[in-house]
């Protein structure tokens, strides 16, 4: 936490730490093939879990793996303006009316998934439908049922299509799925009972739905997706460094990465979209460019530096400069071409 707001305070050490030279620091083994670290999205790299750390002379090799990512349907801001009722809905179309609206949010696009090398076998991420229909409706009052039917129309309607053309526009011509956990629930429910016996502990009743996302960054989870092969968690390191788990923790300290369940899983956390006040999930849905504001959301004076980091990553004159060196009004022409790119379709 106090790493990640260290960089949201101080533009110039953002500057200087998106520049492309973090393959000595973060893969001294050569544990991860050289084609990975071709892609811009290196440069944004924060934390590697990965062969080396699985097996002397194992290499993730991108032609064999899966990348795995994660998608969040609503950010903590404004899931406490829900649960305080400074946010309410009268009905079920209400709610629907209201989320239909903006989602998805640029920073929920950005913190999704990496970008990969388009040779990877694929890309698979989840949507938690299900978890956050179970929140909602204990909030809301509202049908629970109804609410995990507009949140996945939602995304298959909205969500995912950004995220292909967002993935396209960054390089990455592969494969890409969504899997909600709705349709995963039995099988959930078997791995997290399974855990629970080897953890000697069980979850209680209102910490089970985040025990079954912690079991997504274990071996469990490329079993109940039935991936055999290797598999790449790549997502905003945000979800890994400032979550407080209640046993990933102490479960990683057993069970290292490349051994036991976990044998054939590693971590790639990048940069998440960071604004001048921190982390963008201190920010509310109308405060970030979304599927309803894409077109006329004006970058702040303050924000410019951030939105380049976060957007304009791969573009050779950001990679080769730095963020600092690109003028501000030509970073904002090119993040909003980007992003009727995205959100056109």
């Amino acid at each position: 936490m106090n790493m990640l707001m260290s960089w949201a305070t101080s533009q110039q050490q953002t500057a200087r730490f998106l520049q492309p030279n973090l393959t000595r620091v973060l893969d001294p083994q050569g544990s991860i093939v050289p084609v990975f670290w071709k892609n811009p999205m290196a440069n944004k790299v924060l934390t590697v879990r990965l062969p080396a750390d699985f097996a002397p002379g194992m290499r993730l090799d991108p032609n064999n793996s899966v990348v795995l990512g994660g998608m969040c349907l609503l950010n903590a801001v404004d899931m406490k303006r829900i649960h305080s009722k400074r946010l309410s809905f009268s009905s079920l179309e209400n709610f629907e009316s209201w989320f239909l609206s903006w989602y998805p949010r640029i920073d929920q696009i950005h913190d999704a998934v990496g970008i990969p090398p388009s040779s990877c076998r694929k890309v698979v991420y989840a949507v938690e439908d299900n978890f956050f229909a179970n929140r909602l409706a204990s909030y809301t009052g509202l049908d629970k049922s109804g609410i995990q039917f507009i949140l996945r129309n939602a995304h298959r309607r909205q969500g995912h299509p950004v995220l292909a053309r967002y993935m396209k526009c960054m390089g990455y011509r592969g494969e890409i799925s969504a899997v909600y956990t709705s349709d995963l629930e039995a099988e959930m429910n078997v791995a997290l009972r399974i855990w629970e016996r080897i953890l000697g502990f069980t979850f209680r009743t209102c910490d089970r739905d985040y025990a079954k996302v912690e079991l997504m960054y274990t071996g469990f989870w490329l079993d109940i997706l039935d991936i055999k092969s290797s598999a790449l968690i790549y997502e905003a390191a945000a979800k890994m460094i400032l979550k407080g788990w209640l046993r990933l923790d102490e479960w990683f300290k057993i069970h290292k990465f490349g051994t036991g369940v976990n044998q054939n899983l590693g971590i790639i956390g990048y940069l998440p979209f960071l604004t001048s006040v921190g982390d963008s999930s201190l920010l509310t849905f109308d405060q970030v460019p979304n599927f309803k504001n894409f077109r006329t959301y004006q970058i702040p004076r303050d924000e410019a530096l951030w939105y380049t980091a976060n957007l304009l990553f791969p573009k050779k004159i950001v990679v080769e400069n730095g963020p600092a060196a690109v003028p501000e009004e030509k970073a904002s022409e090119m993040i909003r071409f980007d992003l009727t790119q995205y959100y056109c379709e």
